[in-house]
């Protein structure tokens, strides 16, 4: 059947005027083909006149992230996030030798020790914040970070969705011309959605998969930093997320409202406050498969963040982010949805 919930963006609409919510973050702001890009492009930047050393990093991350600070030189040191609300659970012992700190606000919600980061910037360590789950909320962008990096795509439908962000001075590197192949496919698995929105055909959305999927293992294989393409400059150069934060919001308490929790649906984040704007309703279920098997019949697909990464080979050292790989699991609530989405959503999360 098709999915009632659970699907690709299609292309984003060019906003009437422009906007200044990405260029108004730092003292420079680029663009690039995908948040590991934008990643990367700061690693490269913050090395090039410095060793790079160890990077403190979350236990519980994606393995493009990690696969960033590996490509740039540094050794990975982790920290455990708490699973009651993804808290960084940092260690000031654990700074010895570090020169640089990975930062991440999970599913919209940041929930950091500032005083932690006020220490790092103390020792000179330098903070970089991956803002792809935080990108729109108004807490999203730690202030004494160095450098803001994500990706836009997992909000609306772009082509290249990398945002990288240097708050002090002007980037040191000039990005590599944007990977066509990888553009001709974006572009075309969001014309198939496009598609399969206008006729109701769930082969469309198949093939959008079917494409989306091919590009984006090209893109790990061989991801630099590839400078984005002009038509997503334009978009996010004309973007009034205005609309997208309420409505998110909206449908995130909607869903709460709706919900009775149970150990096959747990919310990591049952209260909203006023700072967040969510990426997704993000959960806990004890028997994580059957749980998306049953979302999957009822029309909901849903997505797991994310997979265990190879480099975090010893993971018993960090039973949290054992614990969190294991049985997370999230689905869209997006500002594509209604009332009515989010209220049969909840509906069929209680019932899991």
């Amino acid at each position: 059947m098709g999915m009632r919930i659970g699907s690709m963006f299609p292309l984003q609409e060019v906003g009437e005027k422009p906007s200044s919510y990405f260029s108004n973050r730092g003292e420079d702001v680029q663009y690039f083909l995908s948040g590991r890009c934008a990643l990367y492009a700061c690693l490269l930047d913050c090395t090039k006149n410095n060793t790079p050393n160890i990077a403190y990093v979350p236990a519980y991350t994606c393995e493009t992230v990690l696969a960033s600070y590996v490509k740039a030189g540094y050794t990975l040191r982790f920290y455990d996030v708490d699973i009651e609300d993804l808290r960084p659970c940092f260690k000031t012992e654990d700074l010895q030798g570090v020169s640089a700190l990975n930062l991440c606000g999970y599913f919209g919600f940041s929930r950091y020790d500032s005083a932690f980061l006020r220490e790092c910037k103390r020792r000179n360590i330098t903070i970089i914040q991956d803002t792809t789950h935080s990108m729109f909320s108004k807490d999203g962008h730690y202030e004494g970070a160095d450098y803001y990096a994500g990706s836009v795509r997992k909000w609306l439908g772009i082509a290249s969705g990398g945002v990288a962000v240097k708050r002090n001075g002007t980037f040191s590197i000039q990005p590599i011309p944007a990977d066509e192949e990888h553009l001709k496919g974006r572009y075309k698995a969001m014309e198939f959605r496009k598609f399969a929105i206008k006729t109701d055909s769930d082969s469309y959305n198949e093939m959008a998969s079917s494409v989306f999927w091919e590009t984006e293992m090209r893109l790990r294989r061989m991801f630099d930093a590839f400078a984005g393409d002009q038509k997503s400059k334009t978009i996010l150069d004309h973007l009034d997320p205005t609309f997208l934060i309420e409505k998110r919001r909206t449908n995130y308490q909607t869903l709460l409202d709706a919900l009775t929790p149970s150990s096959q649906c747990r919310p990591i984040f049952s209260n909203l406050d006023e700072d967040t704007c969510p990426s997704h309703f993000s959960f806990y279920a004890q028997d994580r498969e059957q749980a998306q098997q049953q979302l999957e019949k009822k029309g909901i697909r849903s997505t797991v963040y994310w997979p265990l990464p190879p480099m975090l080979a010893d993971r018993e050292r960090y039973g949290q982010a054992s614990y969190i790989y294991d049985h997370v699991m999230s689905v869209q609530m997006d500002q594509r949805y209604s009332k009515e989405d989010m209220e049969y959503l909840g509906k069929i999360l209680t019932g899991l």
